[in-house]
């Protein structure tokens, strides 16, 4: 299920006996994963927490089979980045059905020498144990505006700030729409007494969100300027041969969704992808494909499979990702 469903569920109290939190989102998998232990926790739940290379499955197991000494049912909290093999996993899901009581909130992250593809590779096969009565799985998108606004809304309120919308949006718009900086900034107005205003961001407000590729492809598609994200984009540092394999994985998605509606008219992003994206983000796939024609994907691809060439060979010296966003800006002309 998506963000929206989950709200629902935590708004009408539904028992969540074990739930897997993940996606393209990390502020938005901690921040539900928090949510919902706190909610549990509520209940007189013992809590155990496993963070990362913490993690161990025999004593997660053991804490769901004998509950809480001291209260009705035991909580495991688990934050991590490697997946945990089936049969392990299988096993904790299963205790859980058997005792009937405890509970399971399992954060995983991406890990940093993974590829998106591996992790969706990873999460795809952890989601296929949450199959029991209670067992939930739930994937994140990055939020929209209207997401990060209510969530910084909420924590403004937490810490007793006096601070305007406009102003929420415009600490947004300085960490790049980074709900995890914002956040941090946000914090930082909490020395003050007064309301915040204007002077106040402008003065301490410092903009560090980081730019992803896709950012800069949807720009470069749109025919929008792209150069100030790119800089910022280039001073993050990347790993050339991972870089060219994700924005080809992009492409040919793309081209996916361009040939399927070709085919067949309007298309599900589930015949496409094999599962299904939010509205709002299909919509955004497939404005995009349908902006090329197949001789442009054609030049795109010959492009993209030079600079991994030349890359291999060691001919780029750094400027790869720049040429080849000249080429494709020549392309789409």
């Amino acid at each position: 299920m998506y963000q929206k469903e989950l709200e629902v569920k935590l708004a009408k109290n539904t028992l969540i006996r074990a739930i897997l939190l993940y996606g393209e989102d990390s502020f938005l998998i901690e921040y539900y994963g928090e949510k919902i232990a706190q909610k549990l926790l509520e209940q007189d739940c013992e809590k155990n927490s496993f963070y990362f290379n913490d993690f161990d499955y025999e004593s997660a197991l053991s804490c769901l089979s004998q509950g809480s000494l001291f209260g009705d049912s035991s909580l495991v909290w688990v934050k991590i980045d490697k997946k945990i093999p089936k049969k392990q996993l299988d096993s904790l899901l299963a205790t859980l059905q058997k005792t009937q009581s405890g509970h399971l909130v399992l954060e995983f992250y991406q890990a940093d020498n993974k590829t998106p593809a591996q992790y969706a590779q990873d999460y795809k096969a952890m989601s296929q144990s949450f199959k029991g009565d209670n067992f939930f799985e739930v994937r994140f998108f990055k939020p929209n505006l209207k997401e990060s606004l209510n969530i910084l809304r909420e924590f403004a309120t937490k810490f007793e700030l006096r601070i305007s919308d406009f102003l929420l949006k415009k600490i947004l718009e300085q960490q790049n729409f980074d709900l995890n900086l914002a956040l941090a900034e946000l914090r930082k107005y909490c020395i003050f007494d007064e309301e915040i205003n204007t002077q106040i961001v402008d003065s301490l407000g410092y903009g560090l969100g980081n730019i992803a590729y896709e950012e800069i492809l949807e720009l470069l598609l749109t025919k929008r300027p792209y150069y100030q994200h790119l800089e910022q984009f280039l001073e993050q540092g990347f790993e050339e041969v991972s870089l060219i394999n994700e924005i080809q994985r992009y492409f040919f998605t793309l081209f996916l969704f361009a040939s399927h509606i070709k085919l067949y008219g309007n298309i599900t992003s589930e015949e496409v992808l094999g599962y299904k994206l939010p509205q709002a983000l299909l919509d955004k796939k497939k404005n995009l494909a349908i902006r090329l024609n197949e001789s442009q994907y054609q030049k795109i691809f010959y492009r993209l499979n030079k600079w991994r060439e030349e890359s291999i060979k060691g001919k780029t010296k750094g400027n790869g990702f720049l040429n080849v966003l000249i080429k494709i800006e020549a392309i789409l002309k």
